[in-house]
């Protein structure tokens, strides 16, 4: 076929093409352009079609009242856009200088409202065809196409032939073309296309054209305003509606990944403050009561969107609150419970932690999520997980679930086995995160542990004092804060000159309070000075204190404005 074609074009055709497109017989212009057509379905004809000067003539006969001459127009400009090696996005250079976007505008509107004959149904679908070409990857016939009003075009065909199987997915995709440019993603969503999507995703059962405007939508919802838009229009009913359809009859190949482009859409919309508070809807959304049920879904990319979208919804107290009354806490730790192991999906496993810390962000929760045995599936994990996004989402989790819950950081601190494993993550260097919220949890542990003898004697014997020293050194004000509160009621129960030889201690101290003054807040110094005077409650542990420069540190913070450092300073400053 490829050699018959060039020989063709080589001996002199498409001149004789020409004749035939521009005579005034109409039979002669649809034939012509015809075989133009079939021509321009070999690569390597395109550029002959071009520069034979055929596509001025092509466009003015789209403009022809006659179906045929207007369709075979239309294929032959369609097959020399499509793109080729030889003379990249030449066709449609060629097709715009020769006015073509208008003329193909005008034909797209007159093709709606002809009637529903196989002909002009052809004409619709091949003219749509032609468009989707004609904007794939071309900038510059994006911006024409966008200024003469295409959008409105486009939802016109969604409107009126949406259980057509081909129409749609043209017309999707050449919508998805636009929203590529910043000035066409600026019209398609000024327009509002949400009506016809949804009419789309309900009406439409095609997998292919119901994937194409799952896709469509996904690339415009990038922006606020249109996670607004779409949840105030209906589309994620529309999406849970495809979910449904997919889940119970599926009806291809493509109906596991429209699955997941359906539930990663919606968890995409509730990353929007107000589109998830208008999906939540005080905890009686059908889309939410709908999330909530996933959750037990024997599919795993149905609870890990559920899990994904609880945690969405879990960004206000009062959701949290509400929700933990309602059960949702429990649902998530009865999926987690089955899923706490090394054996365990990990994407669902971060997923629940993630809703399950948000949820225990909200104080009067805590106590709650103790209650409902939420360390009983949680501390199995930190012996047991070994994929670092997974460690520190679970690390979060329980330092939110033991703040001011003293009976849980005991029930953490106490666990030999969890300790020993947070020591050692203190020192990753694969994961920062990991290695920062694992000296972070046994700060917290400490502090919330209401002074327990044992826990704190454990924690001491594991190692945490040398991380918890150069968490001191933090960059960040808050775990400075929280190194020094912690050692300072570590070293308050006992203190012994091998707790800290070993350590950095002195380096990170002459570091932390060398800094000039107004990097640390006042509180944080007197937390500082105050760990330092409990180390002196030990003079052979003191002694390693007694440097030059931290004498002279002493000496500086003696002469302070405020009277809590100015006083524990001074009596240091004796001491040394």
């Amino acid at each position: 076929m490829t050699e018959v074609c060039e020989a063709l074009v080589n001996g002199g055709v498409l001149e004789l093409l020409a004749g035939a497109i521009k005579s005034s017989s109409e039979e002669a212009q649809a034939k012509g352009a015809e075989l133009v057509a079939e021509l321009a379905k070999v690569e390597s004809c395109r550029l002959g079609c071009v520069t034979s000067g055929l596509v001025p003539i092509l466009v003015e006969n789209m403009a022809s009242t006659t179906t045929g001459v207007a369709l075979q127009a239309c294929r032959a400009l369609g097959n020399i856009c499509y793109e080729h090696v030889y003379l990249p996005d030449g066709g449609r250079v060629s097709v715009m200088e020769s006015g073509g976007a208008a003329q193909l505008l005008g034909l797209l509107q007159r093709a709606a409202n002809l009637p529903n004959s196989p002909d002009d149904h052809q004409l619709r679908l091949v003219s749509t065809g032609f468009l989707l070409n004609l904007l794939n990857s071309y900038d510059t016939v994006q911006d024409q196409s966008m200024e003469a009003e295409l959008v409105d075009v486009l939802c016109q065909y969604l409107d009126k032939f949406a259980e057509d199987e081909d129409i749609p997915t043209h017309v999707l995709l050449s919508l998805t073309c636009m929203a590529d440019t910043v000035v066409g993603r600026g019209l398609v969503v000024s327009r509002d296309i949400t009506p016809q999507l949804v009419r789309v995703l309900k009406i439409n059962e095609s997998a292919e054209v119901t994937e194409t405007a799952l896709e469509l939508i996904t690339n415009i919802a990038e922006t606020e305003c249109v996670k607004t838009q779409v949840a105030k229009g209906g589309i994620c009913e529309a999406v849970v509606e495809v979910v449904r359809r997919h889940r119970n009859s599926p009806s291809s190949e493509l109906s596991p990944p429209i699955i997941k482009t359906a539930t990663d859409l919606i968890v995409l919309i509730l990353v929007g403050d107000e589109s998830m508070n208008i999906i939540y809807d005080g905890g009686n959304g059908s889309v939410y009561k709908e999330l909530v049920d996933w959750l037990t879904s024997d599919l795993e990319d149905l609870q890990i969107a559920g899990a994904l979208a609880m945690g969405n919804f879990a960004r206000s107290d009062a959701h949290c609150i509400q929700m933990v009354e309602s059960g949702i806490a429990e649902k998530l730790l009865k999926v987690l419970s089955s899923h706490n192991s090394g054996e365990g999906d990990i994407r669902l496993q971060h997923a629940l932690l993630s809703a399950l810390r948000n949820l225990s962000i909200a104080r009067q929760n805590k106590p709650e999520l103790v209650k409902q045995g939420v360390l009983d599936v949680l501390l199995p994990m930190a012996t047991a997980i070994e994929t670092f996004p997974v460690v520190f989402k679970l690390l979060a989790t329980l330092r939110m679930i033991i703040d001011g819950q003293s009976e849980a950081a005991v029930k953490v601190g106490g666990d030999s086995k969890v300790v020993s494993h947070l020591v050692s993550w203190c020192y990753t260097k694969d994961h920062p995160g990991v290695q920062g919220e694992s000296s972070r949890l046994l700060a917290w542990t400490i502090k919330n542990c209401e002074g327990n003898d044992e826990v704190i004697k454990s924690l001491v014997s594991a190692g945490c004092i040398a991380p918890l020293v150069l968490m001191l050194g933090s960059e960040h004000a808050v775990m400075v804060n929280e190194a020094a509160l912690a050692l300072v009621l570590a070293f308050s129960k006992d203190v012994k000159k091998e707790m800290i030889e070993n350590t950095k201690l002195v380096e990170v101290l002459t570091f932390v309070v060398g800094n000039p003054t107004q990097f640390l807040p006042v509180e944080i110094i007197a937390n500082i000075l105050s760990m330092m005077t409990a180390l002196s409650a030990d003079e052979p542990t003191f002694e390693l204190l007694k440097t030059e420069q931290l004498k002279e540190y002493m000496g500086k913070f003696s002469e302070h404005e405020n009277e809590q450092i100015k006083s524990l300073a001074t009596a240091l400053k004796e001491k040394m």
